[in-house]
């Protein structure tokens, strides 16, 4: 057989199974990728919004992001490509403040000076170091405190990271946050927070890559979740889906990894390979988008510390990427089998909005425009300390390879 003539598969349609088809047929190949879902683009996917097409999770750029900009002029897209200079706000106890710049950390005085200075020297440090391997070894929690003190982690971080993962919070890695605030922090010019977004959003990209694997022979089926996958003797993999099985001569799996653990249970594969899928944790996420008449705020993020509210931060898309009305994003991170995750859609959306109500007073129900909420069960990798060794090898098995953003 023609090495390009092997039957290749792509589980998953989010962004990195599109761009590893991509990828694939550039190199001569003509994949197959299967999407559970009924469109393509994963977290990333758009849905009508009173008229509006908009991602489902927001979504932003960062002038990091090297890959993802060669990628855009790959495609062709990288004239849709637009950044703007964006502000932080931090809502703390029914009071909102400016944040995210030197001055506006110096006089926040709801932390001690010494906390506030700390606070700086911590996110300098972030941006100069490299060799994150040791932070792997820490839990991010123990080491914001050795920073910032017990009073400054508090007010700084406490409930970010409560809201963000609940039971988890003191098991996440330090190398995950470092990770975080480097980019951001690597996203400035000119000393102003500058992030990116695409004209026309996320489904421009989506569609791009889409029609590029079709146009190169490659095949997408919506719809059409993998239901096993069994690794043969020599190589490869029977797939089965809901048509039945087929063989591939080559398996590459982008879905979240512990849905390749069930992949592997259906088909019966070896328990000592299963569990090391399976424990690795995620947090769920319902994510609340609400049109309004009128802008929250001027920020493109603010913090919320509030104990009326289990809610890390409010995201305002339309202070970053040109809308035709205001839209803001609030999403509410609960671990699935948690009790608040049962609440249906209207309880989040109602607990959204009074949190934008407390945050801007002078928005009233009037303003309220239309709101949806979206859950997905996967949204945030657990990245606890000593990950990188906890992750299963990306070839388990001979011709078949699992990747996600948790690898990442």
């Amino acid at each position: 057989m023609n090495d390009k003539e092997k039957k290749i598969a792509v589980i998953g349609g989010g962004p990195m199974g599109l761009a590893v088809a991509y990828e694939l047929t550039l190199q001569g190949y003509k994949p197959i990728l299967f999407e559970a879902d009924d469109r393509l683009g994963g977290m990333a996917a758009c849905f009508d919004f009173e008229g509006m097409q908009l991602e489902r999770y927001y979504h932003f750029h960062c002038l990091s992001d090297s890959s993802f900009i060669q990628l855009l002029k790959e495609l062709g897209l990288v004239n849709q490509l637009r950044w703007k200079n964006t502000k932080m706000g931090f809502y703390y106890n029914g009071r909102l403040y400016k944040w995210g710049s030197l001055t506006s950390v110096i006089t926040f005085s709801k932390v001690p000076f010494l906390s506030r200075l700390r606070y700086l020297m911590h996110a300098a440090y972030c941006l100069t170091l490299r060799n994150w391997q040791h932070l792997d070894k820490k839990t991010a929690t123990k080491w914001l405190r050795k920073w910032l003190g017990e009073s400054g982690y508090k007010v700084l971080w406490g409930k970010l990271f409560a809201y963000k993962f609940y039971h988890f919070s003191d098991q996440v890695s330090a190398a995950w946050i470092w990770s975080r605030i480097r980019r951001i922090g690597q996203s400035r010019k000119n000393l102003k927070e500058t992030l990116g977004f695409l004209l026309n959003g996320s489904q421009q990209l989506i569609d791009t890559l889409a029609n590029k694997i079709i146009s190169k022979g490659g095949m997408i089926h919506l719809s059409t979740p993998v239901l096993g996958l069994k690794p043969q003797r020599n190589s490869g993999a029977l797939l089965e889906t809901i048509q039945g099985e087929e063989f591939f001569d080559l398996v590459i799996s982008t879905v979240p990894m512990p849905l390749v653990a069930k992949m592997f249970r259906k088909a019966q594969v070896e328990e000592s390979v299963v569990v090391r899928y399976e424990a690795l944790p995620s947090v769920a996420c319902a994510c609340v988008v609400l049109k309004t008449h009128h802008q929250i705020t001027d920020n493109f993020w603010t913090n919320v510390n509030d104990s009326r509210f289990a809610i890390p931060g409010v995201i305002e898309m339309s202070n970053l990427r040109e809308l035709s009305t205001h839209v803001s994003y609030v999403p509410f991170y609960i671990p699935f089998n948690h009790p608040d995750y049962q609440r249906p859609n209207e309880s989040f959306i109602k607990d959204a909005w009074n949190c934008l109500k407390a945050i801007n007073p002078k928005i009233t129900d009037d303003d309220l425009i239309a709101s949806h909420c979206s859950r997905y069960r996967y949204a945030q990798p657990v990245c606890t300390t000593n990950y990188k060794e906890k992750l299963p090898p990306q070839q388990p098995f001979e011709g078949i390879f699992t990747v996600d953003t948790t690898a990442y």
